[in-house]
């Protein structure tokens, strides 16, 4: 019995450990998303950045509070804004940050048990598929505009 307790609260710490790693990846620009979004001119790209920083907002709050569900504590890293006002290079790196997101989302997902927390984080690796099509769309409108 011991064993599979501790064998339990292996997997809890390390759902917490992906979970930050979630957070710290996708999340670290969010907070320069309103100035992101001010730099772009173009309505429709304008509407897309900010239709996902706050669909990334919503998406820490839901990850942050999973984390301290189990038990843990969320570890939060808010990167300095990128140098220079390339929204392409932003958009780029971002584009990196979902990616990476889906697919610790995916795993976060599968390490849990069934539940109610298996089923928001399947449904937030579902959502990191459309994020990563929006910032393709972003990143393609960014292209033909120049």
């Amino acid at each position: 019995m011991a064993d599979k307790s501790r064998t339990d609260e292996d997997t809890v710490s390390a759902l917490v450990k992906r979970l930050n790693q979630a957070l710290r990846v996708e999340y670290s620009l969010i907070i320069h998303y309103p100035y992101i979004a001010n730099l772009i001119r173009d309505e429709e790209i304008k509407k897309l950045a900010t239709e996902l920083g706050a669909a990334s907002i919503h998406h820490a709050d839901v990850v942050a509070t999973i984390i301290s569900e189990l038990g843990g504590k969320p570890e939060w890293s808010f990167e300095p804004f990128p140098e220079g006002s390339d929204t392409k290079k932003i958009f780029r790196m971002q584009l990196g940050k979902e990616r990476l997101a889906l697919q610790l989302h995916k795993g976060s997902a599968e390490m849990s048990p069934a539940g109610l927390n298996r089923t928001l984080l399947s449904a937030l690796a579902k959502d990191e598929e459309q994020h990563v099509e929006v910032v393709e769309r972003i990143l393609a409108l960014l292209n033909s505009k120049q």
